[in-house]
């Protein structure tokens, strides 16, 4: 069947956009993981200073709770705040996966030179969810959030809060940060890509 050079360029765009969105999709992965790899080595190097900050003050008679207080607590709205620019990230991974499958199963339905993709490489435009509690991304997000938790364990230790309090508010704090995620991911479905990323068509 011959094509018209319309057609042609038509299919020269969607192939170099399906490359490019591959590497979109690739990009807003690995953020997330460079996201959590330095968290987890800025927190180590916070929470080192701000437990040593304490324990001199202690052994020195002197009063250093509130500047390692302060730098805790800029560092935890840091740290929520990355939260949720990984969940945010999540939403736009998912809509160039999507956005791929939507290709692929397009030219796939055409079996090109016979190909029948026995293997059942992704079509489905509606796959992956934004929300799959069984995602790398959720665990991810997850460990972000037990991070924002564990520095507020250190904040509220250094303000000599009991333990009891300090379990309680880490807990609660972990499961309103994966809540909200939860949700905001879920409040994505079925919506167009305008609408899912910024909320308007």
């Amino acid at each position: 069947m011959e094509i018209s050079e319309k057609e042609k360029e038509a299919l020269k765009f969607l192939s170099s956009d399906f490359n490019q969105c591959f590497q979109q999709m690739r990009h807003y992965d690995s953020q997330i993981t460079l996201i959590l790899k330095f968290m987890f080595t800025a927190y180590t190097a916070l929470i080192g200073i701000a437990l040593g900050l304490y324990q001199f003050g202690l052994k020195e008679q002197k009063d250093f709770s509130t500047p390692a207080s302060f730098a805790l607590t800029i560092g935890l709205i840091i740290g929520l705040f990355m939260f949720s620019l990984t969940v945010r990230n999540r939403v736009y991974f998912v809509q160039v996966a999507r956005y791929i499958n939507e290709q692929r199963g397009f030219f796939l339905k055409f079996s090109p030179i016979g190909f029948g993709n026995f293997s059942k490489m992704y079509t489905n435009l509606q796959q992956p969810p934004y929300f799959n509690w069984r995602s790398s991304h959720t665990w991810l997000y997850g460990i972000i959030a037990t991070l924002n938790s564990t520095l507020l364990i250190v904040l509220l230790y250094i303000l000599e809060y009991d333990w009891i309090i300090l379990a309680f508010c880490s807990s609660l704090l972990v499961l309103i940060q994966m809540s909200c995620g939860i949700l905001y991911l879920r409040s994505r479905e079925s919506k167009s890509a305008s609408k899912a990323v910024f909320g308007r068509e």
